[in-house]
């Protein structure tokens, strides 16, 4: 037959051992017992939480649960509160048959360690609301502003850092490389001196009439081609010409007459 009385008492001996009797341990009566738990007891941590569990043998504990409870609680909400509970029962339901306080002490005192933030003053609260609400309203002008914000126009050139003012092309520099290049064409033969790169309107003109022949050798019109039709009649001023410079070109074009 099990002596629950002893099984009982030595349980009490080692919690004794294990927290410090009449600060952490505290006794009521032969069954009864509280324990107050924080995450670090030593001190090497300021500790912003904490819980105290309350425990009454029953008279056949382990083999039945004990009569427990957590009250005094510190820093901690409601939601919190209710969570360690939930935490607690499962050790009890797991531990029966067996010395369980220790374990159930040691599950609470984890649940502090991983909560033991400082609480927040209503004030506090509010101004972090107050702050998460505007860091909030921030990042969505700012997703805005990103949204409206145009890419930039291409500017090509125009923005472009200019030379030094004595390494820029002038007219002068210019000139004096286009004589000296074109004196380097005429010496390799290139370009002929006098040579006309283009030919003018009415250069063009006179080959057409005269059949291929070059410009400035022209000559009357036949009596058949006379017969073909009236005679092509060259007008200066279509090609941009002075009438003074050209009339005798003028009076070839026409065969002279009158």
């Amino acid at each position: 037959m099990t002596n629950y009385k002893e099984e009982q008492d030595l349980e009490i001996e080692a919690l004794q051992s294990i927290f410090a009797d009449g600060t952490e341990f505290c006794r009521t009566s032969d069954t009864e017992f509280v324990i107050k738990l924080v995450p670090c007891p030593t001190g090497e941590q300021e500790n912003h939480v904490g819980a105290t569990l309350s425990i009454a043998y029953t008279p056949e504990y382990p083999d039945t649960a004990p009569d427990w409870d957590l009250k005094d609680f510190k820093g901690l909400s409601e939601p919190m509160q209710k969570n360690m509970k939930s935490k607690v029962e499962e050790v009890v339901e797991s531990s029966l048959g067996m010395a369980m306080v220790y374990n159930m002490a040691e599950v609470c005192q984890d649940f502090l360690k991983e909560n033991n933030h400082k609480a927040l003053s209503m004030h506090e609260e509010m101004m972090k609301r107050l702050g998460g609400d505007e860091a909030e309203e921030e990042d969505e002008d700012e997703e805005s502003e990103e949204e409206e914000q145009e890419e930039p126009e291409w500017k090509g050139l125009a923005e472009k850092a200019l030379c030094e003012e004595q390494d820029r092309l002038t007219t002068e520099a210019f000139s004096e490389w286009k004589i000296r290049f074109d004196q380097e064409l005429i010496a390799s033969g290139v370009l002929k001196r006098g040579e006309s790169k283009a030919k003018t309107g009415k250069l063009f003109f006179l080959e057409l009439q005269n059949g291929g022949k070059e410009a400035g050798a022209a000559t009357a019109g036949s009596d058949g081609a006379a017969s073909e039709g009236a005679p092509l009649v060259y007008d200066a001023t279509l090609f941009g010409e002075g009438d003074d410079d050209d009339m005798d070109d003028l009076d070839n074009i026409s065969g002279g007459e009158d």
